[in-house]
């Protein structure tokens, strides 16, 4: 998984703070709680040192808004080519992958494709050696092509998985003061 080239799949659709992006990779990933949004703000401030995003203005309420720049839409392409199925965190990156791109409609069929293929390669070439390990990648292999198949045949396939990028503003001022007992 990608917090980094998240980030940048989501300000190829539009610019956004960074607590939006947070809440953005959350639940297009089914993720939540687990993505501190400190770390948001710091890889932020990398992607922004590195070129990848630029400052693009401010809400109507001043939260400051981020933007991708040719060089981080590049990147975020690289990343959606990139189908590695043969790395220890192969499952996760093909959920966190596809789940994002399917929700924000980014070439998301070309994905499901090309990790098909992948997968299907893996899958055919798996040593069966009998070794807990060769039944293991050939398991995730299957379970890996079941799934991108199982997505496919949603109502309204993968299109019907896109959707807008929320514009809900974070809640202002002090939390409530806790209830006398």
């Amino acid at each position: 998984m990608s917090i980094r080239s998240g980030i940048l799949l989501v300000l190829c659709e539009a610019d956004a703070y960074g607590l939006q992006i947070h809440g953005e990779l959350e639940d297009r990933t089914d993720r939540r709680g687990r993505i501190n949004v400190g770390q948001i703000y710091s890889t932020l401030d990398r992607l922004s040192s590195a070129g990848l995003v630029q400052a693009s203005g401010a809400t109507d309420d001043g939260l400051p808004l981020y933007g991708i720049t040719p060089d981080g839409r590049r990147a975020a392409e690289e990343w959606l080519a990139d189908t590695d199925v043969d790395s220890a965190s192969a499952w996760t990156d093909l959920t966190f992958k596809v789940q994002l791109a399917t929700s924000l409609g980014a070439r998301s069929a070309d994905l499901v494709d090309a990790y098909r293929q992948a997968w299907r390669r893996s899958l055919d070439t798996a040593v069966d050696d009998h070794s807990p390990a060769s039944l293991a990648r050939h398991r995730l292999a299957e379970a890996a092509l079941g799934w991108l198949s199982d997505l496919e045949s949603l109502p309204g396939g993968l299109e019907g998985l896109q959707r807008p990028l929320r514009n809900e503003r974070p809640r202002r001022g002090r939390r409530p003061a806790p209830t006398p007992e």
